[in-house]
C-alpha cells in the first residue's frame, strides 16, 4: 500500500486535491498506481465528510468506515489514520472476537469512535445484525476494492444498499485500488471494469490528463525491465530419483495408515472427500520439499529438508493421539534418511570423507549442486553486487512458495559466507505470509519474527529480502532499487504489484526464465502491458465529469438466485453468511472437550435429487445438512436444486437458518439465542418475584449487597402475642417440669432432690398452648428433661393489685435473681410480643397446685445483701437452723455478694469451734475463718451454734450443650463448703425454686422456636391435606427433641455454648504419586511483558532463521515452550494390547478396597459390614422411596424436625438445619430437573442446566422464602441471655421504642452506649414503662451526636436488634432453611407431597392439567422422535448389548433409552434417539438424590460437613468415570472421535494401575470442567481474562484476541467427562425404562457399592482441604477473576522450596478453586515422590 506514508506526505499533491473534490460530490473508485498516495486521498476525503462525526447517532451524528481486505492492511490503515488525523479511530478485526460482541459493546464503540477501521466481514455483520444503519454512515472507504466480486464481503456489503429503505441517505462510497482487475482477468477489460463501477455505484476516477499522468509516474514507478534466461536442460542425479521414489512409497503407506476418526473434510465443490487435514498437511510438506529439489537443486534441498525435520518433530510432540504421533514419527525418520542421502551426495565433491560437514558449504559445491536457474540467480547477485556499498542496495526477491523463502535464505547465508566479494555487502532476511489466523503459539512467534525482519529491512540492517507473494498487497516496504522475480509470475496483479515495488529512480525489475519459456514470458509481459494500456485507454475518456451507473444497472448486477431474507426488525440474513451462522449456532450447543459440534453437510446423488424434486433437478446440485444431535432442528434440511455445489451449500444453510429463526433458535438479529435471552424469555414465568427485590435474573453483574446482612422483624408465636393476663378473665398456667436424667451421688444429690420438689413455677398467659416436645438440657450434674404441662391450671386473677404483684415478681426474677437486666429495660404492660408472666406454684393442702401468693408478696424485690458489724449481730437473735434449711445465702464478708449458694445441709452436730476435715485438720472452723477474714468480720458472736453446708450456684445460663470437660471427683468433693451461719446473708428465698429458675431462660427461648415449628408443622400438613391423618391431628404427640450427636459443639468454662469454630487438624504429606516424571508448571512461565507473556531470554531460538545450526536441545525447548510447559508427562508408550474373547467385558470381582489399601482398616470393621450378596432385590429399600410409593409408610413430620429446619448452625444448638438441608438440596435439584425437562423438552441440555442452576440458586430460594413469613421464625443467634435476649413482658422504654417506627433514620444511629446512658430510675423502669422528658431529650441528642463522633457510620444493629425485635440473617441461611424444610417433608412424606411444596414456595408452578405430583412421569423430548422406530433399527447400533446389561445388572424393556444413553454428541449416524445429553441432565439429578437419601438415612453419626464431602466424593465426575470404566461401560459408548478414544484409554490404563479404586491419586485428576471453562454462555462472549493471562495476547492493538473454538485443552484432561455423563445417562435410561426409583436405586447401589462402603469408613477430604492441610504447601488462592459465566482462580504454593502458580477454571468460584487445588496437588504429589 501507499509507501509514501513513510516519507510523511503532508502537503497534498495537485492531482490528489482534484480527486478529493470529485469524491465530495460523487461515489468513485480511485485508481492510482502503487505509491501515488491513495491512502492520503482517502484521508482527505474523510476529513471533508467529518461535519457530523462528533455528534451521537441519535442526534444525527455520522460515522466513517474504512474497510480493508486483510488484517495486516487494516492495522496499517488504522495506524496511518491515527498518525495524520485527529479522529478517534476504532480498529476491529475478527481475531478480537468482535463476532461475539453484544449490541451494548458495539454501541459503546460506535459512540466513542468516529472512524471505524477493520476487515470487511466484521462490518458486513455489523450492518446485517442492525448494530448500525447505513444512514448513520457518511462515507465508506474500501481499500483494495478490486476484490469486490463474487461473494466477497465488499460485494455483499454493496448489496445491502439495495436492502436499505428508499428515503434514507446512503453513504458516499470510495474504492481505492492500484490494480483494477483481479488476478488474470485481462481478456475482457472493459466488461470487468464496467462491473466494478456498477458494484460500487460510482466511476473509476484517475488523473485527468497526460501531463498529470506523467506527474503521477514521477511520484510512482518506472523501473527498467530485464529478462535473464537460463538453460533448460540439467543433469538428473540418481539421488533425485531415489528420493522421489521413497516419498511416493511413503505416500502409499500413509494412505493406508489409520489415524483414527478425524473431522470429515470435503473439497470446495463437495464432490470428493479430501484427506483428513492431518495427512494432507504431511503430504503438502513433502511436495514442497520435492518442489525445492526440482527447482533449485540438491544443495537447496539439503537445507529444505531440515525445515521438514523441525516441523515433523514439533508435530510429533504435539500429536493429540498415539496414532498421529506414529504417523509423524514415520515421516520424521524418512526425512532424516533423505537428509543423510543428500549430505553424502554433497560430500562427493570434497576430497576427504572425514571432513567436517561445513566443508561442503563452498561456492563450488553450492553452484555445482544447484539447478541452472539457481546458478544464474547466484551469478547475477555476485556480478551485480560484488563489493558494492551495503547501503546502496535494497533488493526484493520474489518466490512462489513459503517454504522456498526459508530454503533460499539458508542457501544465501552460506553462499554469501563463502563468496568474499559479497561477504560484507549483502545481508538477507525473509518474510512469508501468515498461513494461520488462529492464535496458536507458533502464529504468535511467526508474527513477532516477521515484524522484526521487516523492521531490519526498513532500517537497512538487511538489504535483501526474500519474500513469498505476501508482499504483493499491503505490506509496506520502502522504495527498492532491485526487484528480482525468481519464480514465474502467475497473474497480472502480481506483475503490477511487484513491479510497483521497484520504486527508486533507475530501479531494475529482473525476471528469470528458462530458455524454453522465453517467448512465452515475453508474450505474457507484453499482454500485461497491453492490459495496462487498455485500462489507461478505458479511463482516458472517463475523466472526472461522467455519469454514474444507473440504478437499473445496479439492480441487475445484484440479481441473485437466492434473495436475502429480511425480518420485521429490519435485520438482513444474507445467503452468503448462512453457513458461518450455522457454525456459530452449533458452537452454542453444549458439548464436552471432544464433541465436534458442526453441521454435517452432504452432496446428494442425482437419483436422490430427482426423488426429492422431480425431473427438474436432473443435473442440478442438491445439498443436505444435518445439525448436531442436540439441536432443536432434528430434520435433515435440503437446498433448492442449484447450478453448482457452492450455491447449493449456501441454499441449504440459508434454509436451515430460516427454519432456526422460525423455531426461535435465532434472535431478531439472526444470531443464536444466547443463554441470557433464553432466561429473559422465561423470567416472567419463573423469576418474577425477583423484581420485587429489585433484582433481575438476566443481570450478569449481580448487585452484591455490600450493605450488611439484611434485617428481618422477628415473629412472635401467636400463642405469646397479646397474652398478658387480664383481671377477671380465665388464664392458663402451664407448669414446667424438670426431670433429672442422672444418678444421685454426693456431687449431684442437691440438684437431684431440689429439681423434684413440688414447689415449681409456671408461665401464665391468656392463650392455650399446643403440646410441645420434651427438650433436653445439660447442667454440670448431667442431663435433664424439660416438659411443659399438657394440661394447664385454670386461674382467674381477681383484682389489679394481684396482677401488679405478679408483674413485679416477674420483674424481680429476671432482674435480681437471674440478673438478665439491662439498665434500659422496663416492665412492659402493653400486652404485645411475649407478654406472659412467670409465676411460682405451691402444692396446697388439697394436693392441688396453685399460685404461691405469700412468696409473690414477700419477694416483690430480692433483699440486698449487707454487712453486719459485731454489735449488730450481738443485738440480733441467734440464727435458727430451720431458717437456713434449703435457702439461698451469700457470704457478706468476702466481697462474694455475687456468689449465691444453696444450703444443702444444716450441721447441728458441729459448731464453729469444731476441727475442720481434710487439709486443715489442725484448725477449727473459727480459727480458719478468722485467720483469713478476721479484719472483715471482727469476731464471731455465736461460737456455740450450728454450721451450714452449701453449694455454689452456677453462673451458666445457656444449658443446651453437654459440658464435655468433666471435672475430677476431687474437685467435685471440694465443691462442698461449710460456713458459719451468722456470717452469711440469708435471702430466705426457697432454694429449690431458685435452682429451677436458673434453667428458665434456656427453656423460654426453646419454647419460642418450638411454637414456631409447631405452627409450620400444622400449616404444611394442612396445605398437603395430611392434617386429617390421625397421628397428625388431635392425637399428635410430639416426640422429644432429638440431639444430633454428630455436631461438634464447644462450651466455655461455665458450660455456656460458644460459637463453633473449625477444629485445626494436623497437617499431612500427600502420598507420593507413582509414574509420571517431574513437571514444571505453566504458571512459572508467566512473566508478563507488554507484548508477549514471556521474557525475551526465555524465547526459543527462531527456528526458521537458524535452520542449519539448530541443536536438538533447542528444538526440544521450542516444542516445550510452545506447549507452555517445560516438561510434559511422559505419554504411556503405545502398547499393542489385544483383549481376546470377551475378557474386555469382565469386571473386577470382590471387594476391591480390601487389601493393600492406603487406608488403615480395622480388622473388626469387616464384621460390621458383611458383604451382602448382590442378588436383585436384596438391596435395602430406601425409606423415603417407600413413603413415595404408598401412604402406609408415611411418618408424621415431627415438631423437632421443623425446629431443626429453622435453626441455623450459628445458634450452636444440639440440632440444626444442615443435615436436612443436604436432603432438601438434592430433592430440589431433582425436582427442578424433572420440572424443566417436562416443561421445555425441546431445549438443549446447556440451556436446561443454566435455568436449573438459577431455579435452585440460593438467590431464587431467598426470594421465594422472603415471600412468606418464615424468615421471621428462623433461629440464627447464639443464645446469650445476658447480652442478646429480651425476657418476656419486658421492653425498652415505650417512647424510645416508637423511634424505630417514627424516625427510622435516628433509630439507625442508636448505639448500645446510648441505651446504657438512659439510666432509668426505679419508677421509670418498674412502674411507668417510659423514660421522663429530660432523660429522653438527652438520649436523642446523644444519638444524633454519634454522627459526629468516632461512632460515625458504625453499624450497631448486631448489639441493638434484640431489643426491638429485629434479627439479621444472612441470605444463605434463608435459602438453606427452605431446603431444610423441604428435607423434612421429603423425609417423612415422600416425593409426591414434597413436589407439592414447591408450589407452596412458588419455586415451580404447575401447568394446567399437569399437577406437580406427576413430575416423576416425565416424557422425554427424544422419545417423540423414535415413536415409530422398530427395535431392529435400534439394535443395529447396539453391539453385544447383553454384556452391558449384564454388567449394569439391568435388562431394558425399551432399548431406545439404552441407545440414547450411549450416543456421544460426536456420533452423527444415530438419528433415531439423539445423544445422551438430555438423559445425562436427568440422570445426574436422580443419582445425586438417591445417593443423598442413602447417606442421609445410613450415616446418622456423621456430621453434615462430612456428609457433604461424602456425597461429593461419590457423585463427582471422577468417581463416576472410575465406576463406568470398572463396569466396562466405556466399550459401548458410540462416539466417532479419536482424541476421546485415546483419552478414555489413557484413563482406563491409569485405573488399571489403581486396581479400579478411587484412590487419592485418582481424586486429583483434572476433569474437563477443571481445565476448560465449560461453556454456559457463548454469547456476550467474555474476554476470557484467564486465557489472556495464560496466553498473553499478541500485541497492543489486539489486547482482547481470543482463541475461539479451536482452543482445545482436551490434551490436559485426565478424566474425560463423557464417562461420567454416560453413567448418568444410563441411570436416567434405567429409570425411564422401569419408572421405579427403588429399582433404579438397586442398580446404583450395586454399581457404587465398593465406594459406598469404603468412603463411609474414610470420607475423602476434598482437594482444597487436602491442599490446605499439606505440610509444606502454604497455598494462597487469588480472589476469583469473573468474566460473565467463567471464573478463574489462581493458586500459589510452595513445592520443593520453589513458589509455583497454577490456575483453575470453572463455571463458579467453588469449581474454579477446586480445579486450582487439584492442579496444585498433582504437582505436589510428584514432588513428594
Amino acid at each position: 500500500m501507499s509507501g509514501d506514508m513513510e516519507e510523511v506526505v503532508v502537503k497534498p499533491r495537485n492531482y490528489q486535491n482534484r480527486l478529493v473534490d470529485h469524491l465530495t460530490k460523487h461515489n468513485g473508485i480511485v485508481y492510482l498506481p502503487t505509491g501515488s498516495g491513495k491512502t492520503f486521498v482517502a484521508i482527505l476525503t474523510i476529513k471533508r465528510f467529518s461535519q457530523d462525526m462528533d455528534k451521537p447517532l441519535e442526534n444525527g451524528g455520522k460515522r466513517a468506515l474504512f474497510m480493508c481486505n486483510t488484517v495486516e492492511l487494516a492495522r496499517q490503515q488504522a495506524v496511518a489514520l491515527k498518525r495524520y488525523t485527529n479522529f478517534k479511530v476504532g480498529f476491529y478485526v475478527g481475531e478480537q472476537g468482535v463476532d461475539e460482541w453484544t449490541r451494548g459493546q458495539w454501541s459503546d464503540e460506535i459512540r466513542n469512535n468516529q472512524v471505524l477501521v477493520g476487515t470487511a466481514q466484521v462490518f458486513l455483520d455489523l450492518f446485517t445484525q442492525m448494530h448500525l444503519a447505513l444512514s448513520s454512515v457518511s462515507i465508506v472507504i474500501m481499500d483494495e476494492c478490486h476484490h469486490g466480486t463474487g461473494r466477497h464481503p465488499y460485494h455483499e456489503f454493496m448489496r445491502l444498499f439495495l436492502c436499505a429503505e428508499n428515503h434514507k441517505a446512503l453513504p458516499r462510497v470510495v474504492g481505492l485500488t492500484g490494480v483494477l482487475l483481479k488476478g488474470n482477468e485481462i481478456n475482457q477489460v472493459a466488461k470487468k471494469l464496467k462491473e466494478l463501477e456498477t458494484t460500487y455505484r460510482g466511476n473509476i476516477i484517475t488523473v485527468s490528463d497526460t501531463e498529470e499522468m506523467e506527474n503521477v509516474m514521477l511520484y510512482s514507478t518506472k523501473p527498467k525491465e530485464y529478462l535473464i534466461t537460463y538453460p533448460s536442460q540439467e543433469r538428473v542425479f540418481m539421488v533425485t530419483q531415489s528420493i522421489n521414489s521413497q516419498i511416493t512409497q511413503f505416500f502409499a503407506t500413509l494412505d493406508l495408515m489409520d489415524i483414527g476418526v478425524q473431522p470429515v473434510r470435503r473439497s470446495k465443490s463437495l464432490q470428493s472427500c479430501r484427506d483428513p487435514q492431518k495427512k494432507s498437511s504431511v503430504k503438502q510438506l513433502f511436495n514442497d520439499f520435492l518442489f525445492q529439489l526440482q527447482e533449485y537443486g540438491i544443495y537447496a534441498a539439503s537445507i529444505a529438508i531440515i525445515s521438514l525435520i523441525v516441523e515433523f518433530d514439533l508435530k510429533r510432540r504435539q500429536a493429540e493421539t498415539q496414532s498421529l504421533k506414529l504417523m509423524h514419527r514415520t515421516a520424521l525418520s524418512l526425512c532424516e534418511k533423505i537428509r543423510h542421502i543428500l549430505v553424502q551426495k554433497l560430500r562427493d565433491m570434497t576430497d576427504e570423507d572425514d571432513d567436517p560437514d561445513d566443508k561442503v558449504n563452498t561456492e563450488d559445491v553450492i553452484l555445482s549442486f544447484s539447478t541452472p536457474k539457481m546458478q544464474r540467480f547466484l551469478q547475477y547477485l555476485k556480478k551485480t553486487f560484488a563489493n558494492k556499498d551495503h547501503k546502496d542496495i535494497s533488493c526484493l526477491v520474489f518466490v512462489e512458495r513459503r517454504y522456498t523463502c526459508k530454503c533460499i535464505y539458508g542457501l544465501l547465508l552460506n553462499f554469501i559466507d563463502s563468496t568474499p566479494e559479497l561477504r560484507n555487502v549483502l545481508t538477507p532476511q525473509f518474510m512469508v505470509g501468515r498461513n494461520t489466523i488462529s492464535q496458536d503459539f507458533e502464529g504468535v512467534m511467526d508474527r513477532k519474527n516477521q515484524k522484526a525482519a521487516i523492521q531490519k529491512f526498513r532500517e537497512g540492517e538487511a538489504n535483501l529480502m526474500i519474500c513469498s507473494s505476501v508482499l504483493e498487497e499491503g505490506i509496506d516496504v520502502q522504495a527498492c532499487n532491485y526487484v528480482l522475480i525468481l519464480d514465474p509470475l502467475k497473474t497480472f496483479n502480481m506483475y503490477v504489484q511487484t513491479k510497483g515495488r521497484a520504486r527508486s529512480p533507475n530501479a531494475s525489475f529482473v525476471l528469470f526464465a528458462s530458455e524454453l519459456e522465453e517467448t512465452k514470458i515475453s508474450k505474457q509481459i507484453s499482454q500485461y502491458r497491453t492490459a495496462h494500456a487498455e485500462i489507461a485507454e478505458y479511463l482516458k475518456y472517463r475523466v472526472l465529469e461522467r455519469f454514474e451507473p444507473e440504478m437499473y444497472e445496479v439492480k441487475q448486477h445484484f440479481q441473485d438466485v437466492i434473495q436475502p431474507f429480511i425480518n420485521k426488525h429490519g435485520a438482513v440474513l444474507l445467503p452468503s453468511a448462512a453457513l458461518i451462522l450455522l457454525h456459530r449456532y452449533c458452537q452454542t450447543m453444549p458439548t464436552d472437550a471432544f464433541g465436534f459440534v458442526i453441521p454435517w453437510i452432504n452432496l446428494l446423488q442425482e437419483d436422490e435429487c430427482i426423488r426429492l424434486y422431480g425431473d427438474c433437478a436432473r443435473s442440478k446440485y442438491v445439498v443436505s445438512i444435518k445439525l448436531p444431535l442436540n439441536s432443536r432442528l432434528k430434520d435433515i434440511i435440503y437446498s433448492d436444486p442449484m447450478d453448482n455445489a457452492k450455491e447449493a451449500k449456501m441454499s441449504a444453510a440459508f434454509n436451515a437458518c430460516k427454519l432456526l429463526y422460525n423455531l426461535g433458535e435465532l434472535n431478531e438479529r439472526f444470531l443464536p439465542i444466547t443463554m441470557k435471552e433464553r432466561v429473559a424469555a422465561i423470567a416472567d414465568v419463573h423469576f418474577e418475584h425477583w423484581k420485587k427485590y429489585g433484582d433481575d435474573v438476566t443481570a450478569i453483574e449481580r448487585k452484591e449487597n455490600v450493605k450488611t446482612v439484611p434485617n428481618y422483624r422477628t415473629n412472635c408465636p401467636a400463642e405469646f402475642y397479646d397474652a398478658r393476663p387480664r383481671v377477671g378473665e380465665l388464664c392458663y398456667a402451664y407448669e414446667i417440669f424438670l426431670e433429672p436424667q442422672f444418678e444421685s451421688c454426693d456431687y449431684t444429690e442437691h440438684m437431684y432432690i431440689n429439681l423434684q420438689t413440688p414447689r415449681n413455677y409456671a408461665i401464665l398467659l391468656r392463650n392455650m398452648l399446643p403440646r410441645l416436645a420434651e427438650m433436653p438440657l445439660f447442667s454440670n450434674q448431667g442431663k435433664l428433661l424439660v416438659r411443659v404441662a399438657n394440661e394447664p391450671l385454670r386461674v382467674v386473677i381477681e383484682n389489679t393489685e394481684q396482677l401488679e404483684l405478679l408483674h413485679q415478681f416477674h420483674g424481680m426474677v429476671f432482674r435480681d435473681l437471674l440478673k438478665i437486666w439491662q439498665p434500659f429495660f422496663v416492665l412492659d404492660r402493653r400486652s404485645k410480643e411475649n407478654s406472659y408472666l412467670v409465676v411460682p406454684l405451691l402444692l396446697g393442702a388439697d394436693q392441688q397446685k396453685r399460685i404461691d401468693w405469700p412468696l409473690v408478696t414477700k419477694f416483690q424485690r430480692l433483699p440486698q445483701a449487707e454487712k453486719s458489724s459485731v454489735l449488730q449481730r450481738k443485738q440480733q437473735t441467734a440464727p435458727r437452723p430451720e431458717d437456713f434449711e434449703g435457702k439461698i445465702v451469700t457470704q457478706w464478708y468476702a466481697n462474694f455478694e455475687t456468689k449465691r449458694m444453696v444450703v444443702t445441709k444444716v450441721h447441728r452436730e458441729l459448731t464453729p469451734l469444731s476441727f475442720m476435715e481434710k487439709n486443715h485438720q489442725d484448725k477449727t472452723y473459727y480459727e480458719f475463718t478468722m485467720s483469713k477474714y478476721g479484719n472483715h468480720i471482727g469476731d464471731v458472736v455465736h461460737k456455740d451454734k450450728f454450721l451450714i453446708e452449701v453449694r455454689e450456684l452456677t453462673d451458666q445460663l445457656n444449658f443446651y450443650v453437654q459440658n464435655r470437660g468433666k471435672s475430677s471427683a476431687q474437685s467435685k468433693a471440694r465443691a462442698k463448703i461449710i460456713l458459719i451461719p451468722e456470717l452469711c446473708f440469708n435471702y430466705e428465698f426457697p432454694g429449690d425454686l431458685w435452682l429451677k429458675l436458673i434453667f428458665l431462660p434456656s427453656i423460654l427461648n426453646r419454647m419460642h422456636f418450638l411454637l414456631h415449628a409447631e405452627a409450620l408443622r400444622k400449616r404444611f400438613n394442612t396445605y398437603l391435606n395430611l392434617h386429617m391423618l390421625p397421628f397428625n391431628g388431635i392425637d399428635y404427640m410430639p416426640k422429644p427433641l432429638e440431639i444430633d450427636f454428630s455436631l461438634k459443639r464447644n462450651v466455655d468454662h461455665l458450660g455456656n455454648v460458644i460459637p463453633t469454630e473449625d477444629v485445626e487438624e494436623p497437617k499431612s504429606l500427600l502420598e507420593p504419586m507413582r509414574t509420571k516424571s517431574l513437571e514444571m508448571s505453566k504458571g512459572s512461565l508467566e512473566i508478563t511483558e507488554l507484548e508477549n507473556s514471556w521474557q525475551q531470554y526465555m524465547e526459543p531460538v527462531d527456528l526458521s532463521r537458524k535452520l542449519l545450526s539448530v541443536l536438538p536441545v533447542e528444538l526440544d525447548y521450542y516444542y516445550k515452550f510452545s506447549i507452555g510447559e517445560v516438561a510434559k508427562m511422559e505419554k504411556i508408550e503405545f502398547q499393542d494390547k489385544e483383549y481376546w474373547t470377551e475378557s474386555q467385558f469382565k469386571m473386577p470381582k470382590g471387594n476391591i478396597y480390601d487389601n493393600g489399601t492406603p487406608t488403615k482398616t480395622n480388622a473388626n470393621l469387616a464384621a460390621l459390614m458383611p458383604e451382602s450378596p448382590t442378588v436383585q432385590g436384596a438391596v435395602k429399600p430406601l425409606a423415603i422411596l417407600q413413603k413415595t410409593v404408598s401412604g402406609k409408610h408415611i411418618t408424621p413430620a415431627e415438631q423437632g424436625e421443623f425446629l431443626a429446619a429453622i435453626t441455623s448452625s450459628g445458634t450452636a444448638d444440639v440440632y440444626d438445619m444442615e443435615r436436612l438441608e443436604i436432603l432438601g438440596d438434592s430433592f430440589l435439584k431433582l425436582s427442578a430437573t424433572l420440572y424443566l425437562a417436562n416443561k421445555y423438552s425441546d431445549w438443549n441440555e446447556g440451556s436446561l442446566t443454566q435455568v436449573k442452576s438459577m431455579l435452585v440458586s440460593n438467590r431464587n430460594l431467598l426470594y421465594c422464602l422472603r415471600d412468606t413469613d418464615i424468615p421471621k421464625k428462623i433461629s440464627t443467634v447464639l443464645f446469650t441471655p445476658r447480652y442478646t435476649w429480651l425476657p418476656p413482658s419486658i421492653s425498652l422504654p415505650h417512647n424510645v421504642l416508637t423511634l424505630w417506627r417514627e424516625n427510622p433514620e435516628l433509630a439507625n444511629m442508636i448505639g448500645p452506649h446510648n441505651l446504657r446512658d438512659l439510666a432509668l430510675g426505679e419508677e421509670e423502669s418498674m412502674v411507668k414503662g417510659y423514660c421522663n422528658d429530660i432523660n429522653y431529650k438527652s438520649f436523642v441528642e446523644g444519638c444524633r451526636a454519634n454522627a459526629q463522633s468516632h461512632h460515625a457510620g458504625a453499624d450497631f444493629s448486631a448489639e441493638v436488634n434484640f431489643c426491638v425485635g429485629l434479627v439479621s440473617i444472612p441470605d444463605k441461611v434463608i435459602a438453606d432453611t427452605l431446603e431444610a424444610l423441604l428435607g423434612v417433608i421429603v423425609k417423612n412424606y415422600g416425593l409426591q407431597h414434597a413436589f407439592r411444596m414447591l408450589e407452596y414456595f412458588k419455586i415451580c408452578r404447575a401447568d394446567i392439567g399437569k399437577p406437580l405430583t406427576q413430575l416423576l412421569d416425565l416424557e422425554l423430548g427424544g422419545s417423540k422422535m423414535r415413536a415409530n422406530v422398530n427395535s431392529t433399527e435400534i439394535d443395529g447400533f447396539l453391539i453385544n448389548h447383553y454384556h452391558l446389561e449384564n454388567n449394569l445388572g439391568y435388562t431394558f424393556k425399551d432399548r431406545g433409552y439404552l441407545l440414547q444413553a450411549l450416543t456421544h454428541p460426536s456420533y452423527p449416524t444415530n438419528r433415531i434417539t439423539g445423544c445422551y445429553q438430555e438423559l445425562e441432565f436427568i440422570g445426574d439429578a436422580i443419582l445425586d438424590f438417591l445417593i443423598s437419601v442413602y447417606i442421609f438415612e445410613n450415616n446418622t453419626n456423621m456430621n453434615p460437613g462430612a456428609l457433604t464431602d461424602l456425597r461429593s466424593a461419590l457423585v463427582n465426575n471422577t468417581t463416576l468415570a472410575c465406576i463406568c470404566v470398572r463396569h466396562r461401560l466405556h466399550f459401548f459408548i458410540l462416539a466417532e472421535n479419536a482424541m476421546l478414544a485415546e483419552s478414555i484409554s489413557k484413563f482406563v490404563h491409569f485405573q488399571e494401575s489403581q486396581r479400579h479404586r478411587v484412590t487419592n491419586h485418582v481424586r486429583i485428576l483434572l476433569e474437563e470442567a477443571d481445565v476448560q471453562p465449560t461453556s454456559l454462555d457463548l454469547d456476550d462472549y467474555l474476554d476470557m481474562t484467564e486465557l489472556n493471562n495464560a496466553l498473553k495476547s499478541i500485541s497492543q492493538e489486539e489486547q482482547n484476541d481470543q482463541p475461539r473454538g479451536e482452543f482445545n485443552m482436551s490434551t490436559n484432561v485426565d478424566v474425560p467427562k463423557a464417562l461420567g455423563d454416560v453413567l448418568e445417562a444410563l441411570i436416567a435410561a434405567i429409570y425411564l425404562d422401569c419408572r421405579d426409583l427403588q429399582r433404579t436405586w438397586e442398580v446404583i447401589f450395586n454399581l457404587f457399592k465398593p465406594e459406598l462402603q469404603e468412603f463411609a469408613r474414610n470420607v475423602p477430604i476434598n482437594p482444597i482441604r487436602q491442599l490446605m492441610e499439606h505440610r509444606h504447601a502454604n497455598p494462597l488462592f487469588s480472589s476469583p477473576i469473573v468474566e460473565e459465566d467463567k471464573v478463574m482462580v489462581s493458586c500459589q504454593f510452595t513445592c520443593m522450596e520453589k513458589s509455583i502458580k497454577v490456575y483453575g477454571f470453572g463455571s463458579n468460584k467453588k469449581q474454579a478453586k477446586l480445579a486450582a487445588a487439584k492442579h496444585a496437588l498433582q504437582k505436589l504429589s510428584k514432588c513428594d515422590a
